[in-house]
């Protein structure tokens, strides 16, 4: 009995931990790892020309897609420069093997907030790309909802922000999701996609192929620190590991603490009687 008691305190641990790391910090907020399935591409949006356009003309190749939002002060932006650099410097050409959609999950923003992004974040790629490849979208909150729902991408709004995660997802022309690339981290705790890892997930995308990565560990909006753009570690994750794994080990050593035997010590006090 003991053995099993033990053995659901540690389950029950390891899932606790799982997900505080899976980032279920905000049950609303989060991945939902949809590989294999298709996005509608039956959507209307509009891009930063104010031209409305419909996914499925622009999901027409290997297609990199990224949520986001313009006015976000959160991990948004440096995300966006991440993608630009690893564009840089893969060998695929945008346009010609694959396409970029940035889309916005305010439904509040405008073809002119997605334009100055758009202006923002193309400057920092370092090689000429067409205009056309990577499109910068607003669309309704239905158009949006419909979309990240079929992405498995949760995100919620506070205000005047949005609590999300930082995922690109890669899908194939049909619009089979094929890749969730979750980005890294180099040493001043700035987000890092290596162009490898770029590429390879867009040459998945191309043959349709839906391939699960190891790397579970999630990204949240709110968890950036703008000024110098490094993440932090939430407290509160490592408070509620900490309090997991504290009241576990608690339990078990209760459960295999010896007991002393009142036969025994009756029989003692008999006998010293």
């Amino acid at each position: 009995m003991k053995k099993i008691i033990i053995a659901i305190i540690i389950s029950f641990s390891f899932t606790g931990i799982t997900k505080l790391f899976a980032g279920s910090v905000n049950e609303k907020v989060g991945i939902v790892k949809n590989l294999g399935k298709t996005i509608p591409l039956d959507l209307n949006f509009y891009d930063s020309d104010g031209k409305e356009v419909l996914l499925k003309d622009l999901v027409n190749k290997p297609t990199v897609i990224d949520f986001a939002y313009y006015k976000c002060t959160g991990i948004c932006t440096p995300l966006m420069t991440e993608v630009a650099t690893a564009v840089g410097k893969t060998d695929l050409e945008p346009g010609k093997d694959y396409n970029l959609l940035t889309i916005s999950i305010n439904p509040q923003e405008t073809s002119f907030d997605a334009a100055n992004k758009k202006f923002q974040i193309m400057d920092l790629i370092g090689k000429k790309i067409p205009s056309s490849s990577w499109r910068f979208l607003t669309g309704d909150s239905l158009s949006i909802k419909t979309l990240t729902d079929a992405a498995g991408f949760h995100f919620e709004r506070e205000g005047n922000t949005f609590l999300h995660t930082g995922v690109i997802i890669f899908v194939s022309p049909s619009g089979k999701i094929c890749r969730y690339l979750e980005p890294g981290y180099d040493e001043q705790g700035n987000f890092r996609i290596l162009p490898l890892d770029f590429k390879m997930a867009i040459m998945d995308a191309a043959r349709g192929r839906a391939v699960p990565v190891v790397d579970e560990v999630l990204r949240f909006c709110f968890s950036l620190q703008p000024k110098n753009k490094s993440l932090v570690i939430t407290l509160f994750i490592l408070i509620g590991i900490f309090m997991i794994m504290l009241v576990g080990a608690f339990v078990i050593f209760v459960l295999l603490k010896p007991k002393k035997n009142p036969i025994v010590n009756v029989r003692n006090k008999v006998v010293h009687n």
